[in-house]
């Protein structure tokens, strides 16, 4: 623990050093606004002076595509800048081949849980699920009584149950 006046020093300190930045700043602004208000010529509201324009300025940055262009400023002799290229190519997404079960459904009627992959989903409910093409991602959209409806990416399926009857009327 620090002495009682070391610590009563260095607060002493830090209170003048915060003092002289904030007359160092009101100085400062105060000899700017000096600085426009002295300023010689026409104002832009007299007559005969000519309109001033104001513009504003945009920062625009081009990736450079070779060393002559440009470098990055923090680590200069990078060639990352340069090896980066955006390359786009015309995919087509293949439909997912995926084995996905209905092995039940649970609940109430009003509000119906499915069992997919041995994973429940409520509706409206995001997982991942096993399959033979390894973890996927779905979404449960609707569940009925004997089928659930959900979504694979872009790809909507119909899961119904094997048997044809739902597991929550079985006794």
């Amino acid at each position: 623990m620090m002495p009682r006046i070391h610590w009563l020093f260095c607060r002493k300190v830090a209170f003048s050093a915060a003092l002289f930045s904030l007359a160092l700043l009101s100085l400062t602004a105060r000899a700017q606004s000096n600085s426009k208000t002295e300023s010689p010529g026409p104002s832009a509201g007299s007559p005969g002076s000519p309109a001033v324009e104001v513009s504003s300025i945009q920062s625009i940055f081009v990736m450079p595509t070779a060393p002559k262009e440009g470098k990055d400023p923090f680590f200069p002799h990078s060639l990352r800048p340069y090896n980066t290229r955006v390359i786009q190519t015309n995919t087509i997404v293949a439909p997912v081949i995926a084995e996905l079960r209905l092995d039940g459904i649970s609940g109430t009627p009003e509000h119906r849980l499915a069992i997919i992959n041995y994973k429940t989903f409520d509706t409206g409910e995001d997982g991942d699920v096993n399959t033979n093409a390894g973890k996927l991602r779905i979404r449960c959209l609707e569940i009925g009584a004997d089928t659930a409806i959900i979504q694979i990416g872009g790809e909507r399926r119909v899961l119904r149950l094997r048997g044809g009857t739902p597991l929550a009327n079985h006794p």
